[in-house]
């Protein structure tokens, strides 16, 4: 017959507090695990919803009026160097370029903002086409440079041209 001892009930005790502890840890990490990935998930849903409303938000802006103002800032493009477009577009010899210019490169502007902090490039570069940041900033960049100088300021319209180097990468092909 088998002779149960105190060291054999002892044992048998620190065994199954060793097998339960085992199997409670493994309960809480696979818990914590799951928990993770519904926090991403809800993560990724709720910068997809952002994204969506990104979207919504850059498409009640297509309008005529703001077709006609790119057209109309593009087609700035009579002058051989900064100090004859600041003759005929500038701030204080034609207010009204300067202001569709400045609404123009500000409106692009914002997508290097949402680029910078994180926003998917696809989409932004969906929403604001290489193309046009390209061109943009290759017609405009020695006015920009221009203005730097003049209004001392060497981070104006900084993000503007980090928006155009990010399209450049993606699309070398592009402009000059």
């Amino acid at each position: 017959m088998v002779e149960i001892t105190y060291q054999m009930v002892l044992g048998t005790i620190q065994t199954v507090s060793l097998v339960v502890g085992i199997i409670y840890y493994l309960t809480i990490m696979r818990n914590q695990q799951r928990n993770q990935e519904l926090s991403l998930k809800a993560q990724q849903e709720a910068e997809k919803a952002r994204q969506n409303e990104l979207v919504f938000q850059k498409f009640q802006n297509i309008n005529p009026e703001f077709s006609r103002t790119f057209y109309e800032v593009m087609l700035m493009n009579d002058w051989e160097d900064a100090e004859e477009w600041e003759e005929k577009y500038g701030l204080q010899n034609n207010l009204e370029a300067y202001s569709k210019w400045n609404y123009l490169t500000r409106y692009y502007e914002i997508a290097g903002i949402m680029l910078k902090h994180g926003a998917d490039p696809d989409i932004i570069f969906e929403l604001y086409p290489e193309g046009a940041v390209i061109n943009l900033w290759e017609l405009f960049e020695p006015i920009v440079e221009h203005m730097r100088i003049m209004f001392k300021n060497p981070m104006r319209q900084d993000i503007l041209e980090y928006l155009y180097s990010e399209a450049k990468k993606r699309r070398p092909d592009l402009g000059q």
